[in-house]
């Protein structure tokens, strides 16, 4: 690279216009031919750098790699770089160094112009110092911060050594020890506590884990809290060793604004105490419930023995004071109605009689019965005839819209005490309308549908409906007779027999249908006697 005072293409390469616009610009400026020769250097250039080969010499490898393989129109720029002026020299005679930094621009050739390389120097001294006394101002304080990081570090260490000898103080109280940031929304808590609350690792700890229990919900816990008083709960936590109890009490930690920094608490094994007060707790409701039970049974006995008295009562006086009438009355037709009272009342002792017989035998397992094949349509008939009387006298229509032969093996004499009592109940129940029976068969099975139009059951009678002394009937419709048994009865009778009854009303007022399923498989007879 020729020295900048020697310009031999300076004539042909720039015009005197051009070099008159590239000295009135202050940025200096440097025009090098395809060689690299310089072909010219503006004013600013010569001020800054001077017309010795130092300065080119100090920048020439930098300039080389700039240009090489540097295309027209193609533009590039260098790193800082610095260069020793004289020009620029101290009071004190030594040089000063500056920084620069290089734009090379590669001018195509026009018309009988060759093709020129414009090199613009920018003094980036400022902005090189600057960045410089930043990065040991930066460096400074990654020293500083360092030092800090290691104080930082030491106290963590005596921090951590004071929790672990606190937390192995707890652990030998059997205490867990919990605290929750509520900042960040981390939990730190010791090894007990995450033992106590049958967690593998600290790290399965949080927030929901410590406040979450039922029958209380987190927001209590957490109102307590913001009121600045302690919460208090205790959770059942099933482990491999069984269920285990655990107290969880907390409170919380306040700045001095008044705002909760943080929870702090902890968790003890209650277990022992915990089962002592449910096996207490449990005697004492075993001992109510039998007491209420007690009771219970007590209050359905003498209700049981009131009906009893009243209903063997009734029949009893009208049995006697028809008797006496014939002592004293001669007339034959009263002779006839007295003995037809005779007959119907007798004829309501005997199954009355034969209803409580039969409950003594089904709650000691004795109830005997003879399985023969049995025609229930044709028994069922039977039935509705001897209570047809009883139906027309309430002004009531007993109905038998479809009666099938279906043939079972059950024992006559309770299966007809299963058709009378249902028909005698729907009967008794309901004040007008209409009661239905009907047999079909079904799937294999025979089905026996008592309908009536009578009081209906409410929705929440009707799972008692077949217990024993029970009467289902509205508040408003009075007593009505009967010992409670029937249908109690009729469950039983029906499961004897492997079949299965059920009950559906609509509620009060909507009367109500039984169904009863029995199978028409003559097979079960076997399985049947042997139950």
């Amino acid at each position: 690279m020729t020295d900048p005072t020697s310009r031999p293409l300076e004539e042909n390469a720039v015009g005197p216009a051009d070099r008159a616009i590239f000295d009135r610009m202050i940025e200096p400026y440097l025009m090098l031919d395809h060689a690299l020769r310089v072909v010219f250097a503006n004013k600013a250039w010569l001020t800054s750098f001077g017309e010795s080969e130092a300065t080119l010499g100090q920048c020439d490898h930098l300039i080389r790699a700039l240009v090489a393989n540097l295309h027209a129109g193609q533009r590039r720029l260098s790193p800082a770089f610095s260069v020793d002026a004289p020009e620029h020299a101290g009071a004190s005679g030594e040089q000063s160094l500056r920084y620069w930094q290089i734009h090379v621009s590669h001018l195509p050739a026009t018309g009988d112009e060759p093709p020129i390389i414009l090199l613009r120097f920018d003094d980036v001294t400022m902005r090189t110092l600057a960045t410089r006394t930043e990065r040991r101002e930066k460096a400074r304080l990654r020293s500083h911060a360092r030092l800090r990081q290691i104080l930082a570090k030491e106290a963590e260490e005596r921090l951590h050594d004071h929790r672990v000898r606190f937390e192995r103080a707890l652990a030998f109280a059997g205490v867990g020890a919990w605290e929750i940031d509520l900042a960040s929304g981390a939990v730190h808590c010791s090894e007990q506590c995450a033992e106590d609350l049958a967690l593998k690792n600290i790290g399965q700890v949080d927030r929901e884990t410590l406040f979450v229990e039922q029958p209380d919900p987190v927001a209590q816990h957490w109102q307590a809290l913001q009121e600045k008083r302690s919460f208090e709960c205790e959770r059942s936590i099933d482990t491999a060793r069984g269920r285990r109890w655990v107290l969880i009490r907390g409170t919380g930690h306040f700045a001095d604004d008044g705002t909760m920094r943080s929870v702090m608490g902890f968790t003890l094994d209650i277990t022992s105490r915990k089962e002592h007060e449910l096996e207490l707790s449990a005697t004492a409701g075993a001992e109510r419930s039998g007491r209420e039970r007690s009771e219970a049974l007590a209050r359905t006995m003498d209700h049981f023995i009131a009906a009893v008295s009243h209903e063997l009562r009734s029949p009893l006086n009208a049995i006697v004071s028809w008797a006496e009438l014939l002592h004293v009355v001669a007339d034959p037709s009263h002779v006839a109605r007295a003995g037809e009272a005779i007959r119907r009342n007798g004829r309501q002792l005997s199954h009355m009689v034969d209803d409580l017989l039969d409950s003594g035998a089904v709650v000691t397992g004795k109830l005997s019965f003879d399985l023969q094949p049995v025609d229930i349509g044709a028994l069922t008939l039977n039935v509705v005839e001897d209570i047809r009387k009883s139906a027309e006298h309430k002004g009531l229509r007993l109905q038998t819209p479809y009666i099938e032969p279906c043939t079972v093996m059950a024992d006559e004499s309770r299966f007809k005490q299963v058709v009378w009592n249902l028909l005698t109940n729907a009967v008794k129940f309901t004040d007008a309308g209409s009661v239905s029976v009907s047999v079909r068969t079904s799937e294999g099975q025979a089905v026996l549908i008592v309908d009536d139009t009578g009081r209906g059951i409410a929705p929440d009678c009707l799972p008692a409906i077949f217990d024993r002394f029970q009467q289902i009937a509205p508040q408003s419709s009075g007593r009505v007779g009967g010992l409670g048994l029937g249908l109690w009865l009729v469950k039983n009778i029906v499961s004897l027999h492997g079949g299965t009854i059920e009950v559906a009303s609509a509620g009060s007022g909507h009367g109500a249908t039984f169904t009863v399923h029995l199978p028409l498989d003559s097979r079960l007879s076997a399985d049947i006697l042997e139950q």
